[in-house]
């Protein structure tokens, strides 16, 4: 058997036009081949019996033994026929070796009938450096060759491309589930083939060389502080490379308007370096003070790539403006306590400047040194004795001692005054609840729940109703004075749903959805999830790829839903295959339509469509008939929010 393995290779070899024209032009790279599935877990199974692990592992034998003969040094991920390794356990490998490329290896498998073949190329969508550029050399080489018909270039978002700090690739060579398909890979020349391919784009690629950068920030995690709304970096390419393309993007948007120039670097006296170039890199759009995540990738003219780089980049810009603002035009005579005060920060473009900043408060005998919000809107009070008189004098500084003062008057009320604050669940307050009285809106709290009316001295009650801002339902009370001028009550509002504060969920919907999507966005907005709109550029021909690209940079999320317009007989609930959390949702949506609507149909089923699998979050897609008619979609669609939390107790 060994022998018979080692002819094949020979002769795989020999019929390869470029065999003898190299000499080992991969030495010194590291590369990790990831066969799929494995033992419990067969992965795709075609209708003559194959088994995709097996397959899987076949291809990356052979492509092990190409690799190798280039002079890479080449591990798998697994290397027996009947071995389970989780997602994470892969990953971890990748994480422990340090590849220069990770590709793992799959063939593909459709749950509806399919009968035209194709091959699909996935690149780690956060990659715009080796990953994009390898994967788009596989994808060009299965076409030119035409191993499977057409070939795909699709941005992933699979679990061992999004968590694996290597360059990542997921390669679908073709389907199993086609007879046709399925009897190509039980052929050595089959799968010598695909590996030859797979061979071919590495070595095209990185033949040119691999090259790094080495970024100057003065820190050893290589973060960057700054002060301007400006980012320039200066940075070095080794081997004397000569860059020709930054490919850069900011969180989750692409970066166009950056410029890279060469840079004239002198070094200190007696310090000598082998040849390198130094270059900068500018932005030329203004950022606002905030924590940013900068990603970079660099071609050089010969062709050679550098894996791609990350910079947190943390932007804290000058203060150039305080403003205080009070809840209430004026203190009170004889008020005793803290009296609530705003502090307002913006920059130089007259902006809230969004960061956290070191505050000092003066008023009389009291000084306070504190942290402001890293949101620019600071919540704050001074501390009144009830002795003052005629004004009181505030005075703020900042850390770069810049200073405003407001003076607040102090009065005897000459009609009821009432200061009072609106808490949530957690007893803090909530910003932006609408106070009304018959009716009328005749005030809202500030950033921190506080909120003043005036009602006559003649009126010992006074009635109001409270409508919270999302989360929270609304309710009425009755302001009773007790015969004092001042009174300074606090309400507590009650969740409309404990479960869904601050719940983060992320709606992809097509544009022509709008009104639809509004319906299901209110209900849970009004629940207290924080809403996330993905974009969906229609100039793409994928807009679902940089919608998930969206999802994935953010913050954790705890649902993604897509709403989608298609030509259905019925409803469609769709979840990923393995999702038990979208399963529940999807369940959970049904069973509540079929109640109210028995005579639509409805199904919850198992899904292929792009943002299912390729998202950290849990995703459900939510697809809707063409032909139901606009009355009909809206009542459903109402009750979704209903479903959703049934489906999260």
């Amino acid at each position: 058997m060994r022998n018979y393995k080692k002819l094949a290779f020979i002769l795989l070899l020999s019929a390869l036009p470029s065999f003898a024209q190299s000499n080992k032009p991969l030495e010194g790279l590291n590369i990790m081949l990831d066969p799929g599935h494995g033992g419990a877990d067969p992965g795709a199974v075609g209708k003559l019996g194959l088994k995709e692990s097996d397959t899987n592992l076949r291809v990356a034998r052979y492509l092990k033994m190409l690799l190798e003969h280039d002079g890479a040094n080449v591990s798998l991920t697994r290397d027996q026929k009947d071995t389970f390794i989780s997602l994470k356990d892969r990953v971890k490998m990748s994480k422990e070796q340090n590849p220069d490329l990770f590709v793992s290896i799959h063939h593909n498998a459709s749950i509806s009938k399919q009968k035209v073949n194709h091959s699909e190329i996935y690149y780690d969508a956060k990659d715009g450096g080796i990953s994009r550029i390898v994967a788009t050399a596989m994808n060009e080489a299965l076409e030119e060759n035409n191993f499977a018909g057409k070939s795909k270039l699709i941005p992933g978002g699979f679990y061992v491309l999004r968590a694996n700090e290597a360059p990542a690739i997921l390669t679908e060579g073709s389907y199993i589930s086609i007879p046709e398909s399925e009897k190509n890979l039980r052929s050595g020349k089959g799968l010598t083939n695909e590996a030859s391919i797979y061979w071919k784009a590495i070595r095209q690629t990185l033949s040119k060389g691999i090259f790094n950068l080495k970024v100057y920030t003065g820190k050893e995690d290589n973060s960057i502080w700054t002060d301007s709304p400006y980012f320039d970096i200066l940075f070095e390419a080794n081997k004397q490379k000569a860059i020709k393309r930054i490919d850069a993007r900011l969180n989750s948007t692409e970066l166009h308007d950056l410029e890279f120039k060469y840079a004239n670097v002198s070094l200190p006296t007696g310090i000598t370096l082998l040849p390198t170039s130094y270059y900068y890199m500018n932005s030329t759009k203004p950022l606002n003070s905030g924590k940013y995540k900068l990603s970079f990738a660099a071609v050089s003219t010969d062709g050679a790539i550098t894996p791609q780089q990350h910079i947190d980049l943390t932007v804290e810009l000058p203060i150039n403006k305080i403003t205080i603002k009070t809840v209430a035009p004026y203190i009170p005579l004889g008020f005793k306590g803290r009296f609530p005060i705003s502090i307002y920060l913006l920059d130089k473009l007259n902006r809230i400047n969004t960061r956290s900043a070191s505050i000092k408060i003066k008023c009389g005998k009291e000084k306070r040194h504190f942290t402001g919000y890293p949101n620019g809107i600071t919540p704050s009070y001074i501390t009144l004795d009830g002795t003052e008189s005629g004004e009181v004098t505030v005075v703020v500084t900042t850390e770069n001692e810049l200073a405003t003062t407001v003076k607040i008057p102090v009065a005897m009320p000459v009609q009821r005054y009432v200061m009072g604050k609106i808490v949530g669940l957690d007893n803090k307050g909530i910003a932006n609840a609408k106070i009304s009285h018959k009716g009328e809106i005749i005030t809202t709290t500030n950033n921190a729940g506080f909120f003043y009316l005036t009602y006559p001295l003649n009126k010992n009650e006074f009635s109001i109703d409270v409508s919270p801002s999302s989360g929270y339902e609304g309710f009425s009370e009755t302001i009773k004075t007790d015969g004092e001028p001042v009174v300074l009550p606090t309400y507590k509002a009650q969740p409309v749903e404990p479960a869904f504060l601050g719940k983060k969920i992320a709606i992809m919907a097509q544009p022509q959805l709008e009104e639809m999507t509004r319906n299901i966005i209110r209900p849970l907005s009004f629940a207290g999830a924080i809403i996330k709109r993905l974009n969906l550029p229609q100039e793409m021909s994928n807009p679902e790829y940089q919608a998930v690209l969206e999802a994935n940079l953010a913050d954790r999320l705890d649902l993604l839903l897509s709403i989608k317009s298609e030509n259905n007989k019925g409803i469609e609930i769709r979840h990923y295959h393995n999702s038990k959390k979208g399963k529940k949702i999807a369940e959970s949506i049904k069973d509540s339509f079929t109640k109210s609507y028995p005579d639509i149909p409805i199904k919850s089923c198992v899904g292929s469509d792009y943002e299912l699998g390729h998202t950290n979050a849990v995703a459900v897609v939510i697809s809707i008939p063409n032909s139901l008619d606009t009355n009909s979609r809206n009542a459903l669609l109402n009750q979704i929010s209903d479903a959703i939390k049934i489906s999260q107790k």
